[in-house]
């Protein structure tokens, strides 16, 4: 968890850990608008960031230069975030930030940790991939999971 910044401590009961990326597997921005959606509609607070410098391709997802008051640079480094929000149905962790491009296995492990630090009960990610939709026709929609419940109590198919 070396690359977890901690922003806040809330008291969560058993979340659901909701995770969307951007990169070539959030086609029209479908899963990552989604998340911030929820992130911005539920008013969750921010939990932490995790640090980019060990998982971007900085070649290819650019960090911005915002201007603070007009004169002064800022760089913006493209940071996957966390929030935390309660609601009605249970409390969540949001994750949102830009597809890692390296060290995979341990970028898991940072989010692992955060799931783990608040005993998260689930953990569900987020995608869109481009298809040949007509407007007419319903968008199919496809859940996989690993766990034999999950897969029977919501017609999912084996991941």
């Amino acid at each position: 968890m070396e690359h977890v910044r901690w922003l806040a401590q809330p008291k969560l009961q058993r979340p659901t850990v909701i995770a969307a990326f951007t990169g070539w597997n959030d086609a029209g921005d479908a899963a990552s608008n989604a998340v911030r959606h929820l992130i911005e509609s539920w008013g969750a607070t921010a939990l932490a960031e995790i640090d980019p410098e060990e998982f971007t391709d900085f070649a290819t997802v650019r960090p911005h230069v915002r201007l603070v008051d007009g004169f002064t640079r800022s760089i913006v480094w493209p940071t996957v975030g966390a929030w935390s929000a309660s609601t009605p149905g249970g409390d969540v962790i949001l994750v949102l930030g830009p597809e890692p491009a390296l060290r995979w296995r341990l970028f898991t492990e940072q989010l692992l940790a955060i799931a783990r630090a608040h005993d998260a009960g689930m953990v569900l990610t987020l995608g869109a991939l481009l298809a040949d939709v007509p407007h007419s026709r319903p968008v199919q929609i496809i859940g996989t999971a690993g766990d034999h419940d999950l897969i029977a109590r919501f017609d999912l198919q084996r991941s």
